[in-house]
């Protein structure tokens, strides 16, 4: 075999490596940022002690809108359904931390009665 052909031999399969690589890359699962935003609005009320005792319910729906939102996003990549899903998580997150904000206020308006 001449240098010319062991040349474009090595070229050949340099460029069908790359080409594999390239392929097998695009097959994995693709990160999602709106996921992160919406895994980070739960977690950052997840961990407010206040909103654990007097907004779980609320908790909880954002919780579970978000397991949708992953649900959806690995099984069917639909991007817009997640972006609605995540729009939906931060809402959701923001409603219990303005929950658990009230119902403390609400605590303390009672506890200051009693002192008129």
């Amino acid at each position: 075999m001449s240098p010319e052909n062991t040349l474009r031999n090595c070229r050949a399969t340099a460029a069908t490596l790359s080409l594999l690589a390239i392929l097998s890359g695009s097959c994995a699962a693709v990160h999602n940022p709106a996921l992160d935003r919406a895994r980070n609005a739960y977690e950052r009320v997840r961990r407010d002690p206040a909103v654990a005792g007097r907004a779980a319910v609320a908790l909880e729906k954002t919780r579970s809108t978000l397991e949708e939102a992953e649900r959806v996003w690995s099984e069917e990549k639909d991007a817009n359904e997640v972006e609605h899903l995540v729009y939906l998580t931060e809402k959701r997150a923001e409603i219990a931390l303005a929950t658990a904000r009230r119902r403390i206020a609400a605590d303390e308006i009672q506890q200051l009665k009693p002192q008129r």
